[in-house]
């Protein structure tokens, strides 16, 4: 299935939705995926050098497949990296938040929850220093994965739920989704009037 996703459309976008918010990976995100991708490539090539060095008789070949595995590993890895972050996308709108993910190098699926099927938001930080940095997840819960689920803890991404990894002004982000929620909700008649979300510091956006 041809996705193509911008800025500006979507695939399915509905006629007349208006777009608040374009929700892409942190570069930052982009960055460790890559720095992982090195490092297993220095491990693997190292390893391949350290054997080819004890053993004399095919020690030139190991080396030399050490060589080129780490060639390998890096072009693909980087490669792979770079086209899987392109296709993850999210975008909210007025009418609901609709996610892009890719799912093999040749797959990406599209998952929706429409405002009236959300009941709650959570965000929190991957990790110390994602969080130091703004850096985090949003979890958009279902109203089926609340109801079916009781006992489950809320943090826990079920099937009907949405996760938005990696994203920056994750707690501003969450608010706001909040926000149209509330507004959806108990305001309809002012769900057109909600601003887009602007990716600034609180105080700065508008």
């Amino acid at each position: 299935m041809s996705m193509h996703n911008t800025e500006t459309d979507f695939y399915g976008k509905q006629t007349d939705e208006k777009i608040l918010y374009v929700v892409h990976p942190h570069p930052l995100a982009t960055i460790f995926n890559l720095v992982k991708i090195c490092s297993i490539a220095i491990i693997v090539s190292l390893a391949l050098i350290v054997i080819g060095k004890q053993i004399e008789s095919i020690g030139g070949l190991f080396i030399t497949m050490g060589i080129v595995l780490f060639l390998l590993i890096i072009v693909i890895g980087i490669k792979i990296v770079l086209d899987w972050e392109s296709r993850e996308i999210a975008y909210i709108t007025d009418r609901r938040l609709v996610r892009f993910e890719p799912t093999t190098l040749f797959a990406t699926n599209s998952r929706t929850l429409t405002w009236d099927e959300v009941v709650k938001v959570k965000t929190y930080p991957s990790n110390f220093v994602f969080k130091q940095m703004a850096i985090g997840n949003i979890i958009v819960h279902a109203r089926t994965s609340i109801r079916t689920a009781e006992d489950t803890p809320i943090d826990t991404v079920t099937a009907d739920d949405i996760e938005i990894k990696d994203v920056y002004f994750y707690r501003d982000l969450g608010n706001y989704i909040d926000k149209i929620l509330f507004t959806y909700k108990q305001k309809p008649l002012e769900i057109n009037s909600i601003k887009p979300f602007v990716l600034k510091p609180k105080g700065e956006r508008y």
